[in-house]
């Protein structure tokens, strides 16, 4: 989705690089928040339960805010991962970005899920592509180069049957995502051996990604007002 011009817009970033970030990430079953200051991440907390984001995340907000020896007041925009990504998860942490951005009157940014989990396989000289679990034997897919300091996509997200994924996936190519968990054992069988796997540990979206990628879309002037931002499901409600 396009982001629209807001009514933040003209603010811009503020304070610039120096603005405190808010980022929040429960797209998937392994959610994060993180604070930021120009480049530097102040804070960052794990919620690894995502049937208790409801209960938990502004409650984690305080936690993370108490961490950094920040308060509520100082923080100067907010990023959240737009999704695609668990349907709940998605509303929960929108939700609660649009509400913080209208308590306090910050501007808004929002993030790829699938841009944020290429981004956290910078510099590959291959294109990237992000593979996500969207249940019922489908996964979200999505092609990405890294020519610079960010990810470019190269075409549109989509959602496709996991039996379609050989046809698409040809080297050269690294794979990422909370996918290739969730599909594994397939998609060794079925894939080259010459594409390359990203490691485990790089595979679920961090708050702190979405941090970096909210930052530069911020400082280009990419808000959203409140009532713009929506969740990028692509599917319906299950």
């Amino acid at each position: 989705m396009d982001n629209l011009p807001s009514f933040n817009q003209k603010r811009k970033t503020e304070n610039g690089k120096r603005s405190l970030l808010l980022a929040l990430d429960t797209a998937t079953e392994k959610g994060s928040l993180a604070l930021s200051a120009a480049d530097r991440l102040l804070a960052e907390i794990s919620l690894d339960s995502p049937g208790t984001y409801l209960q938990h995340l502004l409650p984690a907000v305080e936690e993370l805010l108490r961490t950094a020896r920040r308060s509520l007041k100082e923080i100067s925009a907010i990023a959240v991962s737009q999704g695609p990504g668990n349907f709940t998860g998605l509303r929960i942490g929108l939700a609660t970005a649009k509400g913080l951005a209208w308590a306090l009157d910050r501007p808004l940014v929002a993030v790829s899920t699938l841009e944020a989990l290429a981004a956290q396989v910078p510099g590959q000289p291959q294109p990237t592509a992000v593979i996500m679990d969207a249940k019922r034997e489908e996964v979200y897919l999505g092609f990405f180069v890294y020519p610079g300091k960010l990810p470019e996509a190269i075409s549109e997200p989509q959602r496709l049957p996991v039996a379609a994924l050989p046809a698409r996936l040809q080297p050269p190519l690294l794979l990422t995502g909370p996918g290739l968990n969730a599909y594994e054992e397939f998609l060794k069988k079925h894939l080259s051996p010459a594409i390359a796997w990203a490691p485990p540990e790089v595979r679920h979206p961090r708050a702190k990604t979405i941090a970096r990628l909210g930052r530069c879309r911020l400082e280009q002037g990419l808000t959203l007002a409140p009532e713009q931002l929506v969740p990028a499901y692509l599917r319906p409600a299950l």
